[in-house]
């Protein structure tokens, strides 16, 4: 590629094969000062050379200003390597000599560079050149290794390597050292005391796995996982809204992953429900042990981390240059875990759709699941509720199809994507179909809400209360907002464009006619197990009242990870970014949105904090991916680009396979789609000719819309109805 802006076009013509390889087709580029940059058209970001040369091109603003260029690689000036290159203010040449490990160019102006340091580069990039495993070290002697950092205690066991492999490259992955092993080994307690259930003689352990390759670009990156994990740890180095589904074992990375601390397949078995007590999933079943929770909670994440490390020493002779964590839902928590907790850990983190106050959260998804439970019907033979007849797919359909009639043309283009629902005015109890447009003949002029008996083009007022409650949140009796024993003020599920989307409301809430709704055994389910004081497996949290049942919220768990108090992290250079789908009907977007700017009050305000932290909402987005969303992307480049390069995070390109082909009359639309996801506050909208392709990036652009006051995240959370 010759420049980053050719390079998105490019991208943007790729088809989606081609596309998941986006993150690996960006070659490193920095700019300190945006108006210089340099770049290695030869070097993705964050991944590395094998050889002492490389390709170095350093751009600035005019001819006259490239003349007083300084190009400097590892303090030593190596500016009479590049030349001019044909285009205006531009040189480029080979550099060589690079160091085993971080080589450092950066550029200054001749008259500006005085040899004060870093700071006074007007750009700057990191270049590896790769590590191989150091001198008499081998994959297989890491498993006969002594002095781990994490030793046996009392009855807890320290560290075992079950393996050690080399792993031959293949077609599409290099050669690797495969290790893997398990941490704390201990016996404790699962399931529920006085029933089948119950072991006093629980196998406990964390459960690692790391990829140390053969050719190492000194990175090391932690891939969490989601839920209560509990599976064999997989360390494959690949996320679809991490690293854009490519593995950065080919980036040379280290890669290391774990299992929460616990096995499901060792756990107890489901608990039926019976006439008094509620069904207790088998991947809950830890709950009674408190040492499980915390390694859950964090403590499994430190452990691998510092053990994984140490293996990195061994094994390359020394120490990670840089280390990132990537990670969504329960690892998006655990990411801000280690911002809090262990910042010296992580470099940089990638926190999506984090489930980082689990008490409000699991407080919120009960709230919508009731709200559905209010209106669904009871099987007369079995007694069994049953959602999926609540808001049938035909209605939820319906319900997606009146709010991008009322707001989806807002950001300049009807595609099935409200970019920007701050701006959106929509109130299912008052909305009327258009009479024209793409959306004037599904029912013209009629309302969403139905007047009288229910029809196909109307919802009853039963729905539409629903909804709206559920986009509300959390409220007495006396519609007040309720503030829990950890202090969230809890908030709901505010509408958006994939709000009754698959992955929206119906996976946790609804369900279908062969699958309960998500949150009965997850964020429901865990409501009075994890998250009481005193946890009671007699508790039905379906019946949660929020007039007096709050007190028995736990206010502190070691899986609640909310301190604004980041510091220690951002002191060190440590950067965060966050991303969230708006239509994520597990961990509410409206929480994560309240952090970053408790954050930001600490820091001076939302200028001063994007020095260190950035957020990204997504429309249409589920938990984690899902719906007609862009939920594959790669934010770890970015991140990488601005720890070690100094270049803020700006727009991030991100693709998605499952777009509308039809949006009201308008058919012939690509479901698969390329656009760029927008820094907050900014919001996206399309810029490109009347009648361009809507599936290309480049025909859209980010803006920052007039606020009115305030962002619909401040209301939600501020106002009473």
């Amino acid at each position: 590629m010759s420049s980053t802006k050719l390079g998105l076009a490019a991208a943007c013509a790729l088809s989606f094969p081609a596309l998941a390889l986006l993150g690996m087709l960006h070659a490193a580029t920095a700019r300190a000062d945006p108006d210089f940059a340099i770049r290695s058209p030869e070097v993705v970001t964050g991944g590395l050379v094998s050889g002492d040369s490389v390709t170095i091109n350093v751009t600035a603003p005019s001819p006259g200003l490239i003349k007083h260029a300084k190009v400097m690689m590892n303090g030593n000036d190596v500016t009479s390597a590049l030349q001019p290159d044909g285009s205006p203010g531009s040189m480029t040449g080979v550099v060589s000599g690079l160091a085993v490990g971080p080589n450092l160019f950066e550029v200054f102006t001749r008259r500006g560079h005085h040899g004060h340091g870093h700071n006074d580069a007007v750009a700057q990039l990191v270049v590896a050149r790769a590590t191989a495993p150091a001198p008499d070290t081998t994959c297989a002697s890491l498993a006969s290794l002594a002095g781990f950092p994490v030793q046996p205690s009392g009855g807890v066991g320290g560290t075992t390597i079950t393996s050690a492999t080399l792993v031959p490259a293949t077609a599409t992955l290099p050669e690797y050292c495969r290790v893997q092993g398990f941490l704390q080994d201990r016996l404790g307690v699962a399931g529920v005391p006085g029933t089948v259930s119950y072991r006093p003689a629980q196998p406990y352990a964390t459960r690692f796995d790391v990829r140390l390759p053969t050719a190492w670009n000194g990175r090391y990156m932690f891939q969490g996982g989601g839920g209560t994990e509990g599976g064999t740890p997989n360390a494959t180095g690949s996320s679809a809204n991490g690293t854009n589904g490519v593995s950065m074992l080919i980036n040379g990375y280290v890669v290391a992953a774990q299992n929460g601390g616990h096995l499901n397949s060792q756990l107890p078995p489901t608990l039926a429900a019976t006439a008094t007590t509620p069904s207790i999933l088998s991947q809950n079943m830890f709950f009674s042990d408190a040492l499980a929770v915390r390694d859950w909670g964090y403590n499994s994440i430190d452990v691998t981390t510092r053990t994984t490390k140490f293996l990195i020493d061994q094994y390359y002779g020394r120490h990670p240059d840089k280390s990132y964590f990537v990670g969504c839902s329960t690892s998006g928590r655990q990411g801000m875990a280690m911002t809090q907790l262990f910042p010296s850990h992580y470099d940089g983190v990638i926190a999506g759709d984090p489930f980082f106050i689990p008490p409000d959260i699991s407080l919120s998804e009960t709230w919508s699941l009731q709200q559905i439970a209010a209106i669904s019907p009871v099987d007369p033979i079995t007694g069994r509720t049953l959602y999926h007849l609540s808001i049938p797919p035909a209605d939820q359909q319906l319900f997606t199809t009146a709010i991008l009639a009322a707001c989806d043309a807002i950001d300049g283009l009807v595609d099935g994507v409200i970019e920007n629902m701050a701006r959106c005015k929509f109130d299912p109890a008052t909305f009327v179909f258009p009479s024209s447009g793409p959306f004037g003949s599904i029912a013209p002029g009629q309302p969403l809400q139905c007047a009288g008996d229910k029809t196909a083009t109307c919802l009853t007022p039963e729905q539409v209360n629903a909804t709206k409650k559920i986009a509300q949140g959390p409220r007495t009796s006396r519609g007040k907002r309720i503030v829990t024993p950890d202090g969230t003020t809890l908030t709901g599920y505010p509408f958006d464009g994939g709000f009754m989307q698959p992955q929206g409301i119906p996976t946790r809430d609804i369900g279908t006619a062969t699958q309960q709704p998500g949150n009965i055994g997850l964020g429901s389910g865990q409501l009075s197990l994890f998250w009481f004081t005193t946890p009671d497996t007699n508790y039905n949290p379906l019946t949660v009242n929020y007039d007096t049942d709050i007190p028995l919220v736990a206010a502190s768990s070691p899986a609640i990870n909310k301190s604004t108090d980041i510091r220690a992290f951002t002191r060190r250079g440590g950067k965060l970014i966050f991303y969230h789908g708006l239509s994520d009907s597990g961990p509410p977007w409206t929480y994560t949105h309240r952090y970053f700017h408790d954050v930001a009050k600490t820091r001076g305000g939302l200028e001063d904090a994007s020095k260190f932290m950035k957020m990204y909402l997504i429309p249409n987005m589920g938990h984690c991916g899902g719906n007609a969303a862009t939920d594959r992307f790669d934010m770890l480049a970015p991140l990488v680009n601005w720890v070690e390069n100094r270049v803020a995070p700006d727009t991030v390109i991100a693709s998605g396979t499952s777009f509308f082909s039809t949006v009201g009359t308008l058919p012939g639309l690509p479901t698969t789609r390329s656009r760029p996801l927008c820094p907050y506050p900014q919001t996206l909208r399309y810029t490109g000719p009347e009648g361009g392709d809507i599936a290309l990036a480049e025909n859209y652009t980010c803006r920052e819309w007039p606020t009115r006051g305030r962002d619909r995240g401040d209301r939600d959370d501020d106002d009473d109805d």
